[in-house]
């Protein structure tokens, strides 16, 4: 796969929720099996991923990598019942290393989460929450202010105050330019490294 593409383009891909977490300096194989995956890896397309999802109880996990990154997407959000699960899955990931992981289900429900060896050292939601809170949530502030989720003074920023203020796309686009992660395009198109989690 191509670096090309960013992560803004999945908001307004079609995806029903989507579920993507990117650690850095581990390789693709390795994150799926930290991430709680099962089974052999397979290569599969998204349509074929799918496929298996409707005909049994398992979401596809389908990963590359771009840069020093790896990342895996899969649909219709995280595969955890509660945010502290999913902060908790974040955090082990994360251990040596550093992870950032960006979902939202089919119900707007979004989380951003930054980790770094097994600590959340940032999470907020930047649809209905984007006080960021953690170990160091002062971290990602300067970071945020840029991209609009925070004013200057460091307060969360209301959408209906702000024209043109689209806080999904605001933190897909702080991942891309502050971590320097993407997921190219054609990972809906090609085949890539898969494996199955229980949902």
């Amino acid at each position: 796969m191509t670096d090309s593409g960013g992560l803004q383009w999945l908001d307004g891909s079609g995806l029903e929720g989507h579920w993507l977490i990117a650690a850095r300096n581990i390789d693709p194989s390795e994150l799926l099996r930290r991430a709680g995956c099962v089974g052999e890896e397979m290569h599969l397309s998204w349509a074929e991923a799918e496929k298996i999802e409707m005909e049994s109880e398992v979401t596809l996990l389908r990963a590359g990598r771009s840069g020093d990154w790896s990342f895996f997407l899969a649909s219709y959000g995280a595969v955890v019942e509660h945010g502290a699960e999913i902060d908790a899955r974040v955090r082990e990931i994360s251990r040596g290393t550093e992870a950032v992981e960006i979902s939202q289900t089919t119900n707007f429900d979004i989380h951003f989460i930054y980790a770094v060896d097994g600590e959340t050292v940032c999470t907020f939601d930047p649809l209905t929450d984007p006080a960021p809170t953690g170990r160091e949530p002062e971290r990602l502030i300067p970071s945020m202010i840029r991209v609009g989720l925070l004013d200057e003074h460091g307060e969360p920023v209301s959408i209906d105050d702000v024209e043109g203020l689209d806080p999904v796309k605001a933190a897909y686009r702080m991942a891309e330019e502050d971590f320097g992660i993407a997921a190219p395009r054609e990972i809906l198109t090609e085949r890539a490294p898969s494996m199955a989690i229980r949902r």
